[in-house]
């Protein structure tokens, strides 16, 4: 508890050092013509910058909301697409940004919350103000159907008797952070085996390349299909479209870890507009063209906006610093 108010007080701190740096646009935000200027708002088309190249989760989720927002907003809503550095490419390029909600941010959240804790970052969480969460990733790990265990124990106990450590596909540093965790938990090494993306995560579960491996849904639709068995879901309480797989908390691990896609605006971003966009974006992910993506790609399509997708962010990032102080930082 008293680390969680810690870090709580530190992110606070520098919340308002940068408010303070960025006195103009604060300023600007609590002068008198701000609030009519905000109702004004917007006046020309938005910019939802995708942090992943096309076709993904994220950016098929954002796409499908972009009528409806529009609609509601009564501007354009434009989507670019800038891939690289796991999200970070896009991240910076949004912070730097003017904080006019004329651009915004649609990611995973843990480019946010956990890759300036492992890697090089020019941003961190206080770059941004936190619009909403639209979505919540099914993340589980996975296996062959060939490989003769059914359970993590299981395929604990399958190394352990072969002498030997845990091969996983990797393609985030998220997966390989809980494995190295769960590996140093259990009392075995664990060998991350790269990956591109969750079709890399497929491929190398289906050639038994791997022991497991990791996604945010790609193994649903193979599980379902007979071609792979899920092990547990990653996730502190069960997953709310696969009730049936075990949790972590279940497993006897004090975490979980969920990921989100999430929208965020410079930081700066006057509160009006912030709570604008948040208030026009809770119908469209509530329509049914959300919502039947969300069910394909077997992805949670739930709003969360304001402070509540503050705290979530929060949470995360909590759980993050956790890890890797545990295991140290992964890449």
């Amino acid at each position: 508890m008293k680390r969680y108010l810690h870090t709580a007080t530190r992110l606070l701190t520098r919340r308002m050092a940068m408010a303070a740096l960025a006195g103009s646009a604060v300023a600007l935000a609590a002068a008198p013509g701000s609030t009519a200027r905000a109702a004004e708002w917007p006046t020309e088309p938005i910019t939802i910058v995708v942090a992943y190249p096309a076709g993904g989760g994220t950016d098929i989720s954002i796409r499908a909301l972009t009528d409806a927002l529009g609609e509601k907003l009564g501007q354009p809503i434009l989507v670019q697409n800038v891939g690289g550095a796991g999200g970070g490419v896009a991240a910076t390029k949004v912070a730097k940004d003017k904080p006019d909600g004329y651009t915004l941010l649609a990611t995973n959240s843990t480019s946010i919350t956990l890759a300036p804790l492992v890697q090089k970052a020019l941003y961190d969480m206080d770059s941004f103000e936190h619009v909403a969460i639209i979505g919540e990733f099914q993340n589980a790990f996975f296996t062959g159907t060939k490989q003769p265990y059914d359970t993590l124990d299981g395929l604990i106990e399958t190394v352990k008797s072969e002498n030997r450590a845990i091969k996983g596909a990797s393609q985030l540093a998220l997966d390989r952070l809980v494995m190295q965790y769960i590996a140093k938990e259990r009392g075995v090494e664990f060998i991350p085996v790269p990956v591109s993306g969750g079709s890399g995560s497929v491929q190398a579960v289906m050639a038994g390349d791997v022991d497991v491996a990791f996604s945010g849904g790609s193994w649903a639709p193979i599980v379902k299909a007979g071609d792979a068995k899920a092990l547990f879901a990653a996730s502190y309480e069960r997953l709310k479209l696969a009730p049936d797989l075990i949790s972590m908390k279940e497993l006897g691990f004090p975490f979980g870890v969920t990921s989100h896609i999430s929208l965020h605006a410079p930081a700066g971003t006057p509160k009006e507009i912030v709570d604008k966009i948040a208030a026009a974006l809770e119908p469209a992910v509530q329509s049914e063209m959300v919502q039947n993506v969300g069910e394909k790609r077997f992805m949670d399509m739930t709003y969360r906006g304001g402070d509540a997708a503050a705290a979530v962010m929060m949470k995360e990032r909590e759980t993050y610093e956790a890890l890797v102080k545990t295991v140290g930082a992964t890449n």
